[in-house]
């Protein structure tokens, strides 16, 4: 999920060949699905 469209000034990496997943941070990824998925509960009204 994408919440700006400012990602190639915050990733230097960003649609570059070096832009691999290795550099994915997956407990930051893990965190963010988290509070998302709060927000859709809560938004349906659980």
């Amino acid at each position: 999920m994408m919440i700006t469209d400012t990602a190639p000034f915050r990733y230097p990496h960003y649609h570059r060949s070096t832009d691999t997943a290795d550099k994915l941070d997956f407990q930051r990824m893990t965190q963010v699905v988290d509070a998302l998925t709060e927000v859709v509960i809560s938004l349906a009204g659980g």
